[in-house]
């Protein structure tokens, strides 16, 4: 009888593992900068908004296959097996994007803050939208803090993204926008104001 080595083949297993967990946001964009964490034990989370309000978070179960045949086994061909961990990678990821997606639009549901855009997007709907938008700003230059990120179907972003370059040769539309940032740099002052009172 042929040994095991099941601490080997374990060992190996957990290398691989985390090896993939490590591609997944390199593979997927739109979760590259989102910071994560592991819950060991429960089956909800919850989300804290800034005004305090509270939504619970249902975890779904998701399962993803990496099969190896006996053939790819007896011939160990590492770019091979790096590909196929690649595309369980992508797999993960695209399912990961699928859940942030689900769970943004429906915690932006439950707190009434979405722009609905039906038929053309406006520049009025474009500036609704960003005004909803929370953002930080660098204490020395007060400009936004890179982190905002609009996610947008291709084709729409192909449509929306040449009129946003018009919209922002329209002095109104400019000044109009202006006058967001300068409420939302107040908003911002007064979240750091709050931060620094109560730490």
């Amino acid at each position: 009888m042929l040994p095991d080595f099941t601490k080997v083949k374990s060992r190996v297993n957990r290398d691989l593992l985390r090896w993939v967990r490590a591609q997944v946001p390199a593979v997927t964009p739109l979760i590259q900068g989102i910071s994560t964490f592991r819950q060991h034990e429960g089956k909800i989370g919850k989300i804290v908004r800034n005004d305090a309000s509270e939504a619970a978070i249902e975890y779904r179960q998701s399962s993803f296959e990496f099969v190896t045949t006996r053939d790819e086994m007896r011939n160990f061909d590492l770019p091979a097996i790096q590909r196929k961990l690649s595309e369980l990678a992508q797999r993960i990821g695209a399912d990961q994007e699928k859940q942030l997606l689900e769970t943004a639009s429906n915690s932006a549901e439950s707190a009434r803050n979405v722009v609905r855009a039906s038929g053309e997007f406006t520049p009025e709907k474009f500036l609704e939208l960003i005004s909803r938008v929370q953002e930080d700003f660098d204490p020395e230059t007060l400009q936004p803090v890179p982190g905002a990120v609009l996610v947008m179907h291709p084709e729409t972003a192909a449509k929306i993204f040449p009129q946003a370059k018009e919209w922002e040769k329209d002095p109104q539309f400019k000044a109009r926008h202006e006058q967001i940032m300068n409420r939302k740099r107040e908003e911002w002052r007064d979240r750091e104001a709050n931060r620094k009172l109560v730490s």
